[in-house]
């Protein structure tokens, strides 16, 4: 008897360790990739670089307006006179939601799954001159995915934002970036966390103005992870972007760039090199309403061969966005 209880007692030991095993495993190998799912997500979406507000590259204080044809104009030629805004509205809020598919949802380098996907997000921002060419930037977002098929891998998204810009005449009104972000990723509801983290970023972006209506933009960003939670799946990332950006009509856009960057996780037994391709389409219904369609390409390399993976995302939506 004494024996038959110790063989008990030494088996289920034994399965008590295998299941703490197995689960120490699953935290280890699942809500990582989690998190470099949310975070791809927001890359292939163009989230990257800018903290200008919605029409900075085209202010109406810059932009040449159309002048009513007046006596004298055949002798002096057509004229042109500046409008400049009466006021400054520093607040934002936007809405959004958007419907996407992607055909390889857990960003697999083997076997790859389709899935669709809905994300609605709200935001609110403010955005003033301190003083001189120091501007401050600040924003609060609130999002939300949730999967046709692969539910495992829907979540909620909260991320804060603190930044200062300088505006540098030195290199022809570039900005130079710091800022302060806080990303808490959970289960849906926001119930556990799944992922959080500290980043400290600094970046230099530019806007250059082709003509009326078009422009181009690129950027530099490095952003460190000061504090993830869990550990494995925070990481370094040091990007470069450029894109250029068509407006066809007053209300019809189109927009195409590339972004560039290396990862280092923080365990320092992954780096990878991630490269993603957009492409966007975006008509205004009025001043505050536009309808996007969106498409992007993404190859990451990693020195962990599991982790290689290319990923297709295309996706509609539309976004109501006002500022007072």
């Amino acid at each position: 008897m004494k024996q038959s209880f110790t063989h008990f007692t030494l088996r289920f030991c034994f399965l008590l360790g295998n299941l703490f095993g197995a689960v120490a495993i699953k935290s280890q190998t699942v809500e990582p990739p989690r998190a470099d799912v949310a975070r791809q997500q927001s890359v292939a979406q163009g989230a990257w670089g800018s903290l200008f507000k919605e029409g900075h590259g085209e202010s109406e204080s810059t932009v040449p307006a159309e002048v009513p044809k007046m006596a004298g104009d055949g002798e002096y030629g057509e004229q042109r006179i500046l409008l400049r805004r009466a006021s400054w509205s520093p607040w934002s809020l936007e809405a959004d939601m958007e419907t996407l598919w992607t055909d390889n949802v857990a960003l697999s380098g083997k076997t790859t799954e389709s899935d669709g996907y809905l994300r609605t997000g709200v935001r609110t921002g403010y955005s003033n001159r301190v003083v001189g060419n120091f501007f401050v930037n600040a924003g609060l977002a609130y999002s939300t995915v949730r999967h046709n098929e692969f539910t495992e891998f829907d979540f909620d998204l909260v991320r804060g934002d603190l930044g200062l810009m300088y505006m540098v005449p030195k290199l022809r009104d570039a900005f130079l970036v710091t800022r302060y972000s806080y990303y808490r990723l959970t289960e849906i509801g926001l119930g556990l966390p799944l992922y959080e983290d500290h980043i400290a970023s600094l970046g230099l972006q530019k806007v250059w103005k082709i003509s009326r209506g078009q422009q181009i933009f690129a950027g530099l960003y490095g952003d460190w992870s000061i504090a993830p939670e869990p550990w494995a799946a925070g990481r370094h990332e040091y990007s470069l972007f450029a894109g250029w950006k068509l407006r066809l009509t007053e209300a019809l856009t189109v927009q195409l760039s590339y972004r560039g960057a290396r990862y280092l996780y923080r365990t320092g037994e992954r780096q990878d090199w991630n490269h993603v391709m957009l492409g966007g389409v975006t008509y205004a219904f009025t001043d505050w309403l536009r309808a996007n369609l969106t498409g992007s390409y993404t190859v990451n390399h990693s020195s962990g061969a599991a982790f290689d993976y290319q990923n297709f995302i295309v996706g509609a939506g539309i976004t109501a966005h006002w500022e007072f």
